[in-house]
């Protein structure tokens, strides 16, 4: 019962779909704002298209949502996707051939790189970039909730 209490006050007229979760930047000028509401000052203003965001909850067309960093504010539904990608938030992260350590390693990809996430079903997440196609340790990178999988 308390999980859907908890629900019920954090989503007020969304989309129905699961809080949390996480959704990424749409383009390169996006605003995040104090509050649910243009009126509300700009707090964040992120130039990274494809950057993962964690929503915490909705208020209509707002999503409040959390950055890699663990800032939080809110953003209009209309500059976010649900498109799934992670960041690489070790100082670096492996990309190897199949989704074992023991495979051939193809790339490493520094700190702040953003990755297309394709699936993730276990420790290990396919990700693909215009270059790269692999795998890589879920616990290199930010961009999926604890224990999610992405098929």
């Amino acid at each position: 019962a308390n999980d859907i209490d908890h629900a019920a006050k954090v989503t007020v007229k969304g989309t129905g779909l699961p809080v949390p979760r996480f959704v990424t930047l749409k383009s390169n000028d996006v605003n995040m704002r104090a509050g649910p509401g243009m009126e509300y000052p700009v707090t964040w203003h992120y130039s990274r298209k494809g950057l993962p965001l964690r929503v915490e909850a909705e208020f209509k067309v707002w999503r409040k949502v959390v950055d890699h960093e663990g800032d939080m504010g809110w953003m209009h539904n209309s500059v976010v996707t649900l498109k799934r990608f992670a960041l690489v938030t070790d100082s670096s992260a492996r990309i190897y051939t199949k989704p074992d350590d023991g495979s051939r390693l193809i790339a490493i990809a520094e700190r702040d790189v953003i990755l297309e996430l394709r699936a993730c079903p276990n420790q290990w997440c396919k990700i693909e970039s215009d270059t790269i196609r692999g795998w890589v340790s879920r616990t290199s990178i930010w961009g999926l909730l604890d224990n999610e999988v992405l098929d």
